[in-house]
């Protein structure tokens, strides 16, 4: 299926994004397609404006779904990966004082994938995210378990290996922010604080992304910054592999290293 146009449904709709999301997915209900936008919303997702709307036009201009297709090729490719649906929508602005300079975000599920992006983007800066996004997209779909049983060591080392990915197709200079919020001795202190003993969560239980991404009382980022030092310190992997290699690999042995 790879990036839909969904152009034309912001051409119509844009400011009914609940309409748009319907479209998505036949089995999508009205109610649960309002459910399913104040979930998108959280991770990026566009709120309708003046503003927003300009960014959008600036995007068709920029024909960012065209180069997120050439994106999506190139990868299906050399990773022999899934025809999945891509939906590209704006992303949210921060307002008239907003100092944010993020210019991505992503959500992926093993059947479809949506990538929020800013008219401020970069080629490199768009390849990374669809990488990170499509690499979990690759993982889902190559590991054999159900989604109840996700834990939290899936998670953080579901982030860590995409970010991997964006360091080996993609560059250094476009590996995610948060991978240098700290150093290695204030992580290695941070997994045994806080993840050591709960690296069984569910992702079910609200202490999951409460460690995932570092909630207060929590350093920020936690777990996806915990997950990429791990995947590194594991040693070169081949992308291939990083979507098959057991979660548990990455902390075997780790009492025999402190």
């Amino acid at each position: 299926m790879a990036v839909i146009d969904t152009k034309e449904w912001l051409e119509k709709d844009f400011n009914n994004p609940v309409n748009i999301l319907a479209k998505c997915s036949v089995s999508l209900s009205k109610e649960s397609s309002d459910q399913f936008y104040h979930y998108l919303k959280k991770h990026g997702m566009y709120s309708p404006s003046a503003r927003s709307k300009k960014d959008f036009q600036q995007l068709m201009e920029r024909d960012v779904w065209g180069l997120t297709d050439h994106f999506f090729t190139k990868y299906n490719d050399i990773w022999d990966g899934f025809d999945i649906p891509v939906y590209i929508f704006p992303l949210r602005n921060q307002g008239l004082l907003g100092r944010s300079k993020e210019t991505k975000s992503g959500l992926a599920f093993k059947d479809r994938m949506f990538l929020f992006i800013s008219p401020g983007i970069g080629e490199k800066e768009l390849e990374a995210v669809f990488v990170h996004e499509y690499h979990h997209v690759c993982r889902l779909n190559r590991i054999i378990k159900q989604p109840s049983e996700y834990t939290l060591l899936d998670s953080i080392i579901m982030e860590g290996l995409a970010e991997y990915a964006v360091l080996k197709h993609v560059g250094n200079e476009q590996v995610a922010h948060w991978t240098r919020l700290y150093t290695e001795q204030e992580l290695d202190a941070f997994f045994k604080k806080y993840l050591k003993g709960r690296l069984g969560t569910r992702r079910s239980d609200e202490l999951h992304d409460a460690l995932l991404l570092g909630k207060r009382p929590y350093p920020s980022m936690l777990g996806y910054c915990s997950g990429y030092d791990l995947v590194n310190k594991h040693g070169l992997i081949p992308i291939k592999k990083s979507f098959t290699i057991p979660s548990h690999v990455f902390v075997e042995g780790m009492e025999d290293r402190e």
